[in-house]
């Protein structure tokens, strides 16, 4: 839990009142490699921080998985459109390693929004984060080749090299796994 304190103290002050309130209302989960947070299709997304583990975020098209991202500790995730607009997920929220997790529900994240209005800046402030990763990401899978873009994933995002199996990796970059291992040996000779 003090990771989490933490991560939000570095974006707004949080009075010890708020603090206790965040004890109380993030709720602390183990979960297994493969278990899903948040479906494809659920409603009533809320929001987790990852304080163990790796989360991934992918969407099934014509039975395939397609990976959008990876999420490592000391993080915040939700599948923010669902949180704000009610609306049922986008994508599917997977633990890929062992990972423990605080949850919070919607219903109180917004009630103490409306308590405490720091959270409100917060929020604000996560928005932005949000939106300069999408354009990293975006920065990364639109380089020209796949090679490219593998190396940008070396230099913005090592830790996916460092802890994701290949098979992801080559998911996220919109590749076979055979080519991503002919990138990799092209790259290490």
């Amino acid at each position: 839990m003090n990771k989490l304190i933490e991560n939000i103290k570095e974006n707004i002050k949080v009075s010890q009142e708020l603090e206790n309130e965040l004890t109380i209302n993030f709720k602390l989960s183990t979960l297994k490699k493969g278990e899903l947070i948040v479906r494809e299709g659920q409603y009533n997304v809320g929001l987790f921080f990852i304080s163990k583990g790796i989360l991934r975020c992918y969407n099934l098209k014509n039975g395939t998985e397609i990976t959008n991202d990876f999420f490592f500790e000391n993080t915040f995730v939700t599948d923010y459109g669902t949180l704000l607009r009610n609306n049922s997920a986008g994508q599917n929220f997977q633990v890929i390693e062992k990972a423990e997790i605080y949850q919070i529900s919607k219903d109180n994240l917004f009630r103490l929004a409306d308590r405490f209005s720091e959270l409100k800046i917060w929020g604000g402030k996560m928005a932005e984060q949000l939106f300069t990763q999408s354009l990293i990401n975006q920065s990364i899978l639109k380089s020209d080749s796949p090679k490219e873009r593998y190396l940008s994933i070396l230099k913005e995002k090592p830790q996916i090299i460092q802890r994701i199996p290949l098979s992801l990796i080559a998911s996220y970059l919109g590749i076979t796994q055979v080519h991503l291992s002919r990138i990799r040996k092209d790259i290490n000779l």
